[in-house]
C-alpha cells in the first residue's frame, strides 16, 4: 500500500502539461469555457496571494455534472500563471479505493515530497482535492492542513453540499460555493464557443439590470420602465443569436430539456442524455445518500428514494400523509428522504408563505435542481415525448433554479391559501412581497388578482409574449427575457 501511495504522491505536482490536458476537450482541443463563478473564485485567489486575505479554503459543491472539477482546474491554471507554481492535486476517490486515508496521504506527503512539516512552510502552496467526501474523515484532515499550513490555498470539490456543511470543525475555515447548472446565457456562450467559430457573449450588466427591475422596484410602473430601458440590450443579444445562424427557440428547448447541466453539452442524442441523467440519479441515491448520517442505508430505503423522486416528478406539492400512503413508509421517513434529496442537490424545497411557525406545519413544494432531472424521470413513464402539461413543470423548475441562484433562500416561498388562487412563488423583497406566477401560453392575470396578499406588484412569467406588458399591477414577463437573468 505504501508503494502505491508513494507513487501517487510523486505524481501530485502540477505542471503546464497536466494543466493543459485538464483544460481542453481532448478531441476538438478547445479550452472549456469558464463559468460565471470563475470571477469570484479568481478574486479569492488573487486577494489571498497579494494581500493574505481569507477565505483560503474553498469548497465547490453542487449537483453531479455541473463542472466543479473543471472550474477547480481553471482556477489552478490562473494561480499557476500569476501567483504560485507550487500546486498539488489529490484525487480522493483513488486514495479511497486503495484504502489510503487523506490524513495518511498528507502525513506521507510531508515526509517524502515536502521533506518538512506543514507548519515549517514559509512560501505559498496550493492544494487541490477532488471528491473530498470520499474520505470518511476528510473534515478533520483538512482542519489539520488548514491550521498547520498557514501559507496554503486549498480548493476542494464535492458532490453533496451536506457533506461539506455538516461539520463544526470547518465552519469558520471553509467557504462553501455552490455550483449550479448553467444559466441560459452561460449555456449559449459555452455551446457557441465549443461548437462554432464565433462565441455569443452576454450583454454587459444585463443580468444585474434585469434582477433590479424584476425584484427590487418600488412599483409595477417602475419595474416596467426599467424593463423598457434594457429592451435594446435584449434585442441586441437575440439579434446576435440570429445573425450567427442559431435558432433561439431550439436553443431554449435544448437548454430546458437536456443541456443545462454542463457535462451534457457535447452530447448529440437526447436519449443518451436521458440515460446519463437516470444513471446519475442512481449514483446519488445509491452512492451519495448512504454517506449521509441519519438514514438507514438499506436497499429498501434506496428504492423508496427512487419512488419518491418519481412521485415528485409528476406532482411536486409535498403532502407527507399522501406520499406516506402511496409509497408505504412512515411520514418521518418521507421527511428524512426529502431532506437528504435536497442536500444531495437533487431538489429545491420551498416552504409555504406564512410565519416561520406556520411554514413548519404546512405542506411544502418540491422543484428539481435542474428541469432535465424531472424530464428524465418522466420519460420512464411517458417516453421521450412528454404530455404537454408537463412543460409548465419544466418551466417552473427552471425559474426556481434561477431564483435560488440569484436571491437569498429565506425570501422565497410559495402560496397555497386557496384552490382558486394558487400563484407559484412569493418573493419577499422590500416592504411588501412580489407574487410571481408561471404560465405556459398564459395571458390572463385573474388568478393573481384574486390573491389576498398585499403585494407591491405581480409578475407573470409566460412564453406567450415577446416583450413585457403591464396590466393593472402585474408585469407580463416573457420567459425568454427571464432566462437572461
Amino acid at each position: 500500500m505504501l508503494e502505491n501511495l508513494h507513487y501517487l504522491l510523486q505524481n501530485t505536482s502540477i505542471n503546464p502539461q497536466s494543466l493543459e490536458s485538464r483544460l481542453k476537450h481532448p478531441i476538438i482541443q478547445k479550452a472549456y469555457p469558464k463559468r460565471t463563478a470563475f470571477v469570484l473564485l479568481q478574486k479569492y485567489a488573487k486577494d489571498f496571494f497579494t494581500q493574505g486575505t481569507e477565505p483560503r479554503m474553498i469548497s465547490l459543491v453542487g449537483l453531479r455534472g455541473t463542472g466543479k472539477t473543471t472550474l477547480m482546474w481553471q482556477i489552478a491554471d490562473f494561480i499557476y500563471k500569476h501567483h504560485c507554481a507550487k500546486i498539488f492535486f489529490f484525487n480522493i476517490n483513488i486514495l479511497s479505493n486503495l484504502g489510503i486515508s487523506l490524513l495518511q496521504a498528507l502525513q506521507e506527503f510531508q515526509k517524502n515530497i515536502l521533506q518538512k512539516s506543514f507548519n515549517q512552510l514559509s512560501e505559498p502552496i496550493v492544494f487541490l482535492f477532488d471528491e473530498v467526501q470520499e474520505d470518511e474523515k476528510w473534515a478533520s484532515a483538512l482542519k489539520i492542513l488548514y491550521d498547520e499550513a498557514r501559507t496554503a490555498f486549498i480548493l476542494c470539490t464535492g458532490s453533496s453540499a451536506l457533506l461539506l456543511k455538516n461539520t463544526a470543525d470547518l465552519a469558520r475555515r471553509m467557504k462553501i460555493e455552490k455550483i449550479y447548472p448553467f444559466k441560459f446565457i452561460e449555456f449559449v456562450t459555452a455551446k457557441t464557443f465549443l461548437l462554432s467559430s464565433e462565441t455569443i457573449l452576454p450583454e454587459k450588466n444585463l443580468s444585474h439590470k434585469l434582477k433590479e427591475a424584476l425584484f427590487f422596484s418600488n412599483s409595477a410602473t417602475e419595474s416596467y420602465e426599467k424593463l423598457q430601458n434594457v429592451q435594446t440590450n435584449i434585442s441586441n443579444y437575440f439579434q446576435k443569436i440570429q445573425e450567427k445562424k442559431w435558432d433561439l427557440t431550439e436553443l431554449q428547448e435544448n437548454y430546458i430539456n437536456y443541456q443545462n447541466i454542463p457535462s451534457f453539452l457535447m452530447y448529440k442524442e437526447p436519449s443518451a442524455i436521458t440515460d446519463a441523467i437516470l444513471e446519475m440519479l442512481k449514483r446519488v441515491v445509491y452512492e451519495d445518500i448512504p454517506k449521509l448520517e441519519g438514514l438507514a442505508t438499506n436497499l429498501h430505503n434506496f428504492h423508496n428514494a427512487e419512488k419518491l423522486l418519481l412521485r415528485l416528478a409528476g406532482s411536486d406539492e409535498i403532502n407527507p400523509d399522501s406520499l406516506s400512503k402511496a409509497i408505504g413508509i412512515k411520514q418521518l421517513e418521507i421527511n428524512n428522504l426529502l431532506n437528504f434529496l435536497a442536500n444531495a442537490e437533487i431538489l429545491h424545497i420551498l416552504p409555504p408563505y406564512a410565519s416561520f411557525e406556520g411554514r413548519i406545519l404546512k405542506n411544502r413544494k418540491a422543484f428539481f435542481m435542474s428541469p432535465s432531472l424531472r424530464r428524465a424521470l418522466l420519460t420512464t413513464i411517458y417516453g421521450e415525448n412528454l404530455p404537454k402539461h408537463f412543460q409548465s413543470k419544466l418551466l417552473e423548475d427552471t425559474i426556481v433554479m434561477y431564483l435560488k441562484r440569484i436571491l437569498p433562500e429565506l425570501i422565497i416561498s410559495f402560496h397555497s391559501a386557496s384552490k382558486e388562487a394558487n400563484p407559484d412563488i412569493i418573493i419577499e423583497t422590500r416592504e411588501s412581497p412580489i407574487i410571481l406566477e408561471i404560465g405556459t401560453h398564459k395571458k390572463n392575470i385573474q388568478q393573481l388578482i384574486k390573491v389576498r396578499i398585499d403585494s407591491r406588484y405581480n409578475l407573470l412569467v409566460t412564453d406567450n409574449f415577446k416583450e413585457p406588458q403591464i396590466k393593472a399591477n402585474t408585469i407580463l414577463v416573457p420567459f425568454s427575457w427571464f432566462m437572461l437573468l
